[in-house]
């Protein structure tokens, strides 16, 4: 394996939070590389960390959530998962957040990795897990949300990468990654 090519961190001369509140955190920041060169300023948007959940059933169907997502006005498919709260563990966020959407109850979790989300602007991580489903009870949605959950197949699932439904490529990746094609 190639030996990782390392490169000195900037220099951060300043930070300033730009805007905070319960769905944003935006700082920005006067940073100069190793060169001397000033980059001023340089946003960094932080949010908790994220889980996503790749759920099978005993059939191989996926479980895939839908929902209205403003950013691009339009209804999507997703994995199901969210934000980490405050002092949570990865894991126990899946499983809860896997519960809280679709009201799954799921068994064989396996963690598939954490990725950053977005190393040039975004300051978390991706927690990626695997499991299988068993039981399904209740949902427990936020007062918010607004979700619906089903099982599609594999088949069903590319066609809805191909045509855009399922678009959102950290998911692509986060099922890539779970079901062993990378």
């Amino acid at each position: 394996m190639r030996k990782p090519v390392v490169m000195p961190p900037w220099l951060v001369k300043g930070s300033r939070t730009v805007i905070k509140d319960r769905w944003i955190d935006l700082r920005a920041d006067d940073c100069a590389t190793a060169e001397g060169v000033s980059i001023a300023p340089y946003y960094v948007l932080h949010y908790p960390d994220w889980v996503h959940v790749v759920c099978l059933d005993h059939l191989n169907r996926i479980c895939v959530v839908a929902q209205y997502r403003h950013a691009v006005g339009r209804t999507v498919l997703e994995l199901p998962g969210g934000t980490l709260d405050d002092g949570e563990d990865p894991l126990s966020a899946a499983i809860r957040e896997l519960q809280e959407e679709t009201g799954v109850v799921a068994s064989d979790w396996c963690s598939c990795g954490s990725y950053a989300t977005n190393p040039a602007t975004h300051s978390n991580s991706v927690h990626i897990f695997k499991c299988r489903a068993g039981a399904i009870g209740a949902t427990r949605l936020d007062d918010q949300e607004e979700i619906r959950s089903e099982f599609i197949t594999l088949s069903d699932l590319r066609r809805a990468i191909d045509n855009g439904l399922f678009g959102h490529l950290l998911h692509v990746g986060a099922i890539s990654r779970a079901l062993g094609l990378i």
